[in-house]
């Protein structure tokens, strides 16, 4: 849509960026090994750290009584 277009161009603007930045950020990601995406997590995150949040409803579903 125009709207959707717009916001993208006006973030890309903002960050003094071009599509031709997300365009080369997603062929070095898409690049990368899973030995290098495992050393990447191991050095900056600490598991020791880490949160895991929940959320929803984990309840049996009352309305179609299952």
């Amino acid at each position: 849509s125009d709207a959707a277009l717009a916001g993208i161009l006006s973030n890309l603007l903002y960050a003094r960026r071009t599509m031709a930045y997300y365009t080369d950020l997603e062929n070095k990601i898409a690049a990368l090994t899973p030995a290098q995406v495992s050393e990447a997590f191991r050095r900056h995150i600490d598991p020791g750290r880490l949160v895991i949040v929940s959320a929803g409803d984990f309840a049996p579903d009352t309305v179609s009584g299952h």
